[in-house]
């Protein structure tokens, strides 16, 4: 008889914390938001997903009524700015808004790194691209097949490749590249795409992969940049011709996207995400979204997705980008 009163005691008291829990995350969600809502990007001003959140901004503001701000923390392949959203409380106040490598990558190249994939949720993905490989405009190569030249064989040169930090996405795909075709290619990191575009500009570096998206097209249509290849098949809007890399026999597999989303702490409650993603879904579907995805070259979903879709989609994601990490190795510095 005393195992069975032990037994209820403990059942209802694990039910009252389980009450009180749902309780707590329901006032939570009446109250959100309480105060500014934060949209972390974690690479410098001016770059594409900043232009993005800026203009995801307005939107939200409206539908949250509250102030929404966007912050810029660069640096160590975006973990910086990752490391913002997690260290704040976990009640949707601190959002991020990034591209899928940086909550993945940097802990598996930075020893500095601590945080998981796993200690983010997917709200939504909000658009996808393709990449491209630029070179500066007075590259000694105009294709593909004169860059390989140029870099592999008996006389080759090395060539230096930019990307926007050390374990990026950007840092994978070179090194994929690289792996693939036997070029020799030197990595040069900076803080973020638009001061490596800058310097591609400048000529003051050969190559990069960057996202068909911001101001991309428009440089390489008036010949500021020269696009070298794409890592999809099909045409790309805006640009007026777009060969793929996937033509070269060693590519073929090379199928690369890059997707943006917007990202919250794992232990918020499901219904503040759930207040979340009707604000962002209310400014994807606002024609200013929907203009600036595709005259940047990028492909806007329409709606934002549910939260079964979109952690099916991050946790499948997860799982690719480490298995391509296995092969290439990336080391952090």
């Amino acid at each position: 008889m005393n195992i069975e009163r032990n037994f209820l005691s403990r059942a209802l008291i694990a039910l009252s914390v389980l009450g009180l829990s749902s309780i707590g995350h329901a006032a939570a969600a009446e109250t959100y938001p309480r105060r500014t809502v934060s949209i972390v990007v974690p690479f410098p001003a001016g770059g594409p997903a900043d232009g993005t959140a800026r203009v995801l901004q307005p939107a939200m503001r409206e539908v949250l009524g509250q102030t929404v701000i966007v912050e810029n923390f660069s640096g160590a392949g975006g973990s910086i700015g990752v490391g913002k959203v997690l260290a704040a409380p976990p009640d949707g106040h601190t959002l991020l808004l990034t591209t899928l490598a940086e909550p993945i990558l940097p802990p598996r190249t930075l020893p500095s790194v601590t945080y998981r994939p796993e200690d983010l949720k997917l709200v939504t993905q909000l658009s996808h691209t393709q990449l491209a490989l630029v070179a500066r405009p007075d590259a000694p190569f105009k294709n593909l097949k004169e860059l390989l030249a140029h870099t592999t064989g008996k006389g080759s040169a090395s060539v230096n490749y930019a990307t926007p930090g050390s374990g990026t996405l950007y840092h994978l795909v070179s090194e994929h590249f690289r792996q693939l075709t036997g070029a020799a290619l030197t990595h040069v990191p900076y803080r973020g795409i638009a001061p490596e575009i800058n310097d591609l500009l400048g000529s003051q570096v050969d190559v990069a992969f960057l996202p068909l998206a911001g101001n991309l097209t428009g440089f390489i249509n008036q010949g500021k940049l020269r696009l070298l290849g794409t890592s999809g098949t099909g045409p790309v809007l805006h640009l007026d011709r777009a060969p793929s890399l996937r033509t070269e026999a060693a590519l073929k597999d090379f199928d690369y996207t890059v997707w943006t989303g917007v990202f919250v702490h794992k232990d918020t409650p499901d219904a503040v995400v759930d207040k979340v993603r009707a604000a962002v879904d209310a400014a994807m579907k606002k024609e200013a979204f929907q203009s600036f995805i595709r005259e940047s070259g990028g492909i806007p979903l329409r709606h934002a997705q549910s939260a079964g879709e979109a952690g099916g989609i991050y946790a499948r994601e997860v799982r690719r980008l480490e298995q391509v990490f296995d092969v290439v190795r990336l080391k952090g510095s």
